[in-house]
């Protein structure tokens, strides 16, 4: 099994976890700070030769405790998440089952400075297919998981954690769905929760100041408004969103050292079709604040930082095919080369008062006069973006945005022809 390095001094015991469950995914997790590790809580790992992870047999006493893994996609989703036999909280730790790979993301996807653990679940004798600058093309049955979770410190953030929730991703035939889990600690297992949460939370940050967030459980009709696009049929579908190859060309913190997660999940069978590692693009790691603050990076680096900072945070609505992209006509994306459609100079199409009396997206040199930074730091509902999972400010993110905007080349907006 996978075993997530954070451990929690929750007081479930195993065999009362193993009892009930049956079966055995921004701060130092959100990048702020590398020392404290990459966004996902996975550590350490066991693998044999072919980088399957090792798993137990799922029997005590030759009663098998998990004998079917993943979700029956003409049935009911499971209300417990133990029934899918993928992920179990022993108390302790995050511990996933066989064909379950934890992975990692370079750059941060910001929930409110919460530590996430990610994983896939492949069905077995299944595979995905590598795809260029796009999400994986994963099979029919896959299941992503994400865990968030909070520590009560984060300048330590191995201790005291609260795991709040995890969110399955499942693939059925014809489209994505997603599912949120709310981790019931009495229970010892995850209960499906449509209607969502809106729970106050309040943690240390790296600061030593107290935080305090209103975290959102998304309601699973709102997991539509960050998966949601336009496809080649200009029909409504839900996609993916993190698990892209550019995202995932990196080291894993679950992995020996030196292993890149892509060669190793192709190694292990579950990923076709991914060419040499040198011609896979990779996002900007977050990690690296940790040796170059963003005062000493050269602008070239704060250009492809902040482009990819808003391509995960933004770009899975702001993009051609995204639902407030195509309306907007704001395209947030890290390869769209179109000045105008970035931001630059462009007047929105229906800001309302997120304004706040600013009037072009993006002015070149001026990051106070931009929309887009007002209403990423705002904590206004009515201005704030993006519109959910999100009641703080990412001071990295910001400072990233903010350092790459004011080192545009300046102009006039007003004077300039732009479409």
């Amino acid at each position: 099994m996978h075993n997530s390095n954070y451990l929690v001094a929750f007081s479930l015991s195993l065999s009362l976890s193993l009892a009930l469950l049956g079966c055995g995914d921004s701060s130092a997790e959100t990048g702020e700070s590398a020392a404290a590790g990459s966004e996902s809580s996975t550590d350490e790992s066991s693998t044999d030769d072919t980088g399957a992870t090792e798993t137990d047999t799922g029997e005590t006493g030759g009663e098998e405790l998990c004998p079917t893994q993943g979700v029956d996609l003409d049935g009911d989703v499971p209300e417990l998440l133990s029934e899918m036999c993928l992920v179990s909280w022993d108390g302790a730790e995050l511990l996933y089952e066989d064909n379950v790979y934890a992975y990692d993301l370079n750059t941060v996807l910001f929930s409110d400075f919460a530590v996430k653990d990610r994983a896939i679940y492949i069905p077995p004798g299944e595979t995905a297919t590598y795809v260029d600058n796009g999400v994986i093309d994963f099979p029919v049955g896959t299941v992503i998981l994400k865990s968030f979770m909070f520590p009560a410190d984060l300048r330590e953030p191995e201790l005291d954690i609260d795991l709040i929730e995890t969110r399955a991703l499942i693939r059925y035939a014809d489209e994505w769905k997603g599912y949120p889990y709310i981790w019931d600690h009495e229970l010892g297992d995850a209960v499906l929760t449509v209607q969502g949460e809106v729970r106050p939370i309040d943690f240390i940050g790296l600061d030593g100041i107290e935080r305090n967030a209103n975290y959102l459980v998304p309601q699973k009709n709102q997991c539509l408004e960050c998966h949601e696009i336009k496809d080649e049929l200009d029909e409504t579908v839900m996609t993916a969103i993190g698990p892209r190859p550019r995202y995932l060309n990196r080291g894993g913190a679950h992995l020996p050292e030196g292993t890149n997660q892509l060669t190793h999940f192709a190694d292990a069978g579950w990923l076709t079709g991914l060419p040499p590692l040198a011609e896979v693009p990779a996002a900007w790691d977050h990690r690296s604040l940790a040796d170059t603050p963003i005062d000493q990076m050269d602008y070239e680096t704060i250009t492809r930082a902040a482009r990819d900072y808003l391509d995960i945070n933004c770009a899975y609505c702001h993009n051609p095919s995204g639902v407030n992209g195509i309306s907007s006509q704001l395209f947030l994306n890290w390869d769209n080369t179109d000045e105008f459609h970035l931001g630059f100079c462009k007047k929105p199409g229906s800001a309302g008062k997120g304004g706040e009396n600013r009037e072009f997206d993006i002015v070149p040199g001026d990051a106070e006069a931009s929309i887009l930074v007002y209403r990423t730091e705002t904590l206004d509902l009515g201005s704030m973006m993006p519109l959910i999972g999100r009641s703080l400010l990412h001071d990295d993110g910001s400072a990233l945005l903010r350092a790459w905007i004011d080192g545009l080349p300046p102009g006039d907006c007003t004077e300039m022809d732009m479409p």
